[in-house]
């Protein structure tokens, strides 16, 4: 073999004998005519390629780097922008303070006898931050003894009037009976299914 890796030495495949058993494989004149890719390109055009290749991905992962540790330093915010962090955070809780007190309000207006044990609701109260003050402050009476919670028992019966209906006939029923028909008037009037 030639040192020139370059060269490539073909061999004609069509005088080689098939081993025992495998068939005989003859190239189309397609596979032959077709070089595979880079074939035609020189080695050394190859390999200055593959280094451009290279250099570019390395300034390329350089820039990304770059980026990556301006973007940590611009987290840090300058004075300006500590100042009105602070400023925000302030009325932000001002916000939240005026809301507590606005629902406290409500709730004072609702449950009357809370305002008096206003302190010993205050503490009572931290005790369930993430409840709804109402609940809070029904559960705060309840404990207390102070919530009127009147049971309302069993529903009142809806199924009509209370004294049943007789099930004669009506006094204009039989007056018309006895003035039509006074034979059938008498018969029922001895079975006793007429009360007058």
């Amino acid at each position: 073999m030639d040192q020139n890796p370059s060269i490539v030495v073909k061999e004609d495949l069509t005088n080689l004998e098939p081993s025992q058993g495998t068939p005989q494989v003859t190239p189309t004149p397609e596979d032959v005519a077709k070089p595979a890719p880079g074939d035609k390109t020189e080695s050394a055009l190859l390999l200055k390629s593959l280094q451009e290749e290279r250099e570019k991905r390395r300034q390329l992962e350089e820039e990304n780097e770059a980026l990556k540790s301006s973007t940590l330093s611009e987290d840090i915010p300058s004075d300006e922008g500590k100042a009105l962090k602070k400023l925000i955070d302030d009325q932000n809780a001002k916000i939240a303070k005026l809301e507590d007190e606005k629902q406290l309000d409500k709730v004072y207006a609702q449950f009357p006898d809370i305002k008096g044990l206003s302190s010993e609701f205050e503490t009572y109260k931290a005790e369930f931050p993430r409840h709804k003050l109402e609940n809070v402050a029904k559960l705060f009476l309840a404990e207390k003894g102070l919530l009127d919670t009147s049971r309302k028992g069993l529903e009142k019966s809806t199924g009509g009037t209370r004294v049943p209906l007789s099930s004669g006939m009506s006094v204009e029923d039989v007056k018309t009976l006895r003035e039509t028909n006074f034979r059938q008037y008498q018969d029922m009037l001895r079975k006793g299914q007429i009360k007058v």
